[in-house]
């Protein structure tokens, strides 16, 4: 049994009861505000997910797909051909966890750090965007990358390493190797993720991986055994050490790199990589 096969015996009771994954981005995100010839950096993420759409289109798969809901201050006309479900426009008859609340949303992308970390406080899995130059990226697969501590995970031993050091650390993760920790606050994106993989009987569209600085041995078991608890399969994974994520981020090419540390959400920026930091836990006081 692979690491997807049993994490989804794990997480299919739950989510084959939807129909679909919503998915609320800002306009600010989608769309770059001072140039309309250039597309937010959001852009190559929510058109890959338009093509798993239209993937699942193909093969008739009816469960389990993708709502792209664009959350919008003024009235937005042109999507740059985009196939987007639902246009919501924030008035100030609602607050924007108001319109959360009502979509439900497994992931909120936004420009404003405020309305995420109020999304994440709310309990969405949520991170913020940075309007910059990105390599453009063919659209023929969905990349997704995670970070662990902080995002898939809960940040419980990265408080750990910031408060008592590297070896505290260490010894933290070989004593509880046994012990799962918490899901974070990606989990729930990364189990649609995998919930729409299984939906493919051919070739799937939807890749995923960690990229963590985790090391190897204590740290990485309890980073797997945690993964399957909570059904969040990854495709694969990539345990650094503590070496920069820059290089093997560029290598990857997801569209999407999502990490709870603002310095290795820079390192993918400088590579090229879409960055999307996720302030959630220790690192984000």
């Amino acid at each position: 049994m692979t690491l997807n096969d049993a994490a989804c015996t794990r997480c299919n009771f739950k989510l084959s009861k939807m129909t679909s994954f919503t998915i609320a981005v800002t306009s600010c995100a989608l769309f770059n505000q001072e140039r309309t010839d250039i597309k937010g950096v959001a852009f190559p993420f929510v058109k890959a997910i338009n093509m798993v759409n239209q993937h699942m289109d193909q093969e008739e798969v009816n469960e389990g797909r993708f709502k792209i809901v664009l959350i919008t201050k003024s009235c937005q006309e042109n999507v740059y051909g985009l196939k987007i479900d639902h246009i919501r426009q924030i008035t100030a008859k609602k607050t924007l966890l108001e319109y959360l609340n009502d979509l439900k949303p497994v992931l909120y992308l936004s420009t404003d750090s405020d309305s995420v970390r109020e999304a994440i406080k709310a309990g969405y899995g949520a991170a913020i965007m940075f309007q910059t130059d990105y390599t453009e990226l063919s659209d023929d697969k969905l990349r997704v990358a995670f970070d662990g501590d902080g995002v898939l995970f809960s940040d419980e031993s990265e408080r750990v390493y910031k408060e008592r050091g590297l070896d505290a650390f260490l010894q933290n993760e070989e004593d509880l190797e046994d012990k799962v920790l918490r899901v974070g606050p990606l989990g729930e994106f990364a189990k649609a993720l995998l919930f729409i993989q299984k939906r493919f009987t051919n070739i799937c569209p939807v890749r995923t991986y960690l990229v963590t600085s985790r090391n190897a041995g204590s740290p990485a078991i309890r980073g797997f055994k945690t993964l399957q608890e909570h059904g969040l399969g990854i495709d694969e994974a990539f345990f650094l050490g503590g070496a920069h994520k820059g290089p093997i981020l560029k290598a990857i090419k997801p569209h999407i790199f999502f990490d709870d540390q603002q310095s290795h959400v820079d390192g993918a920026l400088e590579h090229g990589v879409v960055g999307a930091y996720v302030p959630f836990g220790v690192c984000s006081n």
